[in-house]
């Protein structure tokens, strides 16, 4: 299969930028300049101000004398935080993103993606309207090339979607040199001579061409010309770090809170030091009983691994905090920085005191009673319900193989059935599963299923024959 790319390009891109953020010039002659003084000059002009006769170079004094409705803007800050948005947003349609050196062009890597779609067209236009969608003008040119679809990125608009390395490189020889971003002085001494498009360039000799018109020329001949191998250098895309608690109840209180938020933040931890990197930010989502939603973060004096240092800070925020109703779930974010040496010491160390665990089963037994601290043992039973039982434990037992790195389903048994008034709701069932006998003491007949619920919920339960009625056994988690 052989390598397909796709470029995707925002024509004047802080043009679009200035006009996102002022959606009322709209339709007036606006202008990009590279600072907010008056002998700063304009970079970027629409097609109302070209018109009158405002063209880039021109500084913005100078600008304003000739065309006084003239609207303004400098953008420098927020365009690098939007080519990051963007990024994000192409994420979506291709695991490799590269963004270019020129603000608003981006490559993706497709290959592969007709096998998803119904082709490389489709997805390109489902691209291009997810922009439109979003506010945004692009071009989306899905061809072999990183510099072939960027010249035809430049040249075009809309969608375009080459079938062959030949017809690429055919289109991009008939690009003219003005479309691609080169100095203007450049282009017109190449002009004099008669080279106006890719292909003229292309028939240049290479030698003596860097020293005449600049190192921006010479790369462009020698990727035009296909001379060197030039693949895609894709930004990885990094994961959220993030663990979700599902309390067994509503908490309230501040401790065992905090004990919940660590005991998701050492894993994270772990992860952002086998990155090399610590933890600048700790964000917290709490969901409340009442469906209320608490977001905060707290960030140290220095990125660290230290996770009783990070929960510390937790707690003093959470102090801070009014509550109206207990807690039900939490969402716990961390983001990292690059450390060194003495912060990667600190990296917490998942460890088993079998001592340590006897005191707390201790602390438990003589707080809520010796029948408090028990483990399940399999018993031999007819029913589901009566092939285990409990015995009490004082010391925490190893287990007898690894424990599994993946997470594992759990089916968890109601001590006593619960009746229901008919079927669950379900869009899956498997089953049945007969269970008889019983004769000994009382004779039974039920019919075991597992039902899928339209929420994702996995549940267990069997119908009755001599009660005729419908009983939850349990639920898989």
């Amino acid at each position: 299969m052989s390598v397909r790319l796709a470029c995707v390009s925002l024509p004047a891109f802080p043009l679009q930028v200035l006009l996102r953020h002022h959606p009322e010039w709209k339709g007036y002659p606006v202008a990009v300049a590279e600072e907010d003084r008056p002998r700063a000059r304009l970079v970027w002009v629409n097609e109302e101000a070209r018109q009158a006769g405002v063209a880039p170079g021109l500084t913005y004094a100078t600008a304003l004398a000739l065309l006084p409705t003239l609207r303004v803007g400098v953008v420098a800050p927020e365009v690098s935080a939007e080519v990051e948005k963007l990024a994000e947003q192409l994420y979506r349609f291709s695991p490799r993103v590269e963004r270019a050196d020129d603000p608003g062009t981006f490559w993706l890597d497709v290959t592969g993606l007709e096998l998803l779609h119904p082709s490389l067209e489709a997805w390109a236009v489902r691209l291009r309207d997810h922009l439109a969608r979003s506010g945004w003008e692009a071009t989306v040119v899905v061809g072999f090339s990183r510099f072939g679809t960027y010249a035809v990125a430049r040249a075009c608009r809309g969608v375009r979607v080459f079938p062959s390395p030949e017809e690429e490189h055919t289109a991009a020889g008939r690009v003219r040199l003005r479309e691609l971003g080169l100095d203007p002085q450049a282009v017109e001494g190449l002009e004099k001579l008669g080279v106006r498009t890719v292909q003229d360039l292309r028939a240049l000799p290479e030698v003596g061409l860097r020293e005449r018109f600049g190192h921006p020329v010479a790369e462009v001949h020698r990727l035009a010309t296909a001379s060197v191998f030039d693949p895609l250098r894709p930004r990885v895309q990094r994961e959220e770090l993030v663990r979700q608690v599902v309390l067994d109840a509503p908490e309230s209180d501040l401790v065992r809170l905090v004990f919940a938020v660590k005991s998701a933040l050492d894993p994270l931890l772990q992860i952002l030091a086998q990155r090399g990197e610590a933890a600048s930010v700790v964000g917290l989502s709490l969901r409340q009983q009442d469906g209320r939603l608490m977001v905060t973060e707290v960030r140290p004096a220095t990125p660290t691994l230290d996770s009783s240092q990070l929960a510390d800070l937790v707690r003093l925020r959470l102090s801070s905090l009014p509550w109206g109703a207990g807690v039900v779930e939490a969402w716990v974010r961390v983001e990292g920085t690059r450390a060194g040496p003495e912060q990667l010491q600190a990296v917490p160390v998942a460890r088993r005191d079998p001592e340590e665990a006897a005191r707390a089963l201790a602390r438990l037994r003589a707080e809520f009673g010796d029948g408090s601290v028990v483990r399940a043992v399999l018993r031999d039973g007819h029913l589901p319900e009566a092939r285990y039982g409990w015995v009490p434990v004082d010391r925490v037992r190893p287990p007898r193989r690894p424990v599994a790195r993946e997470p594992v389903l759990v089916r968890r048994v109601y001590r006593k059935p619960v009746p229901l008034d008919g079927l669950p709701a379900h869009r899956t069932a498997f089953g049945p599963e007969e269970v008889t006998g019983g004769w000994w003491v009382r004779r039974v007949h039920r019919s075991y299923y597992f039902l899928e619920t339209e929420a994702g919920e996995l549940l267990w339960v069997y119908y009755d024959h001599r009660r005729r009625r419908w009983f939850l056994q349990g639920r898989v988690e």
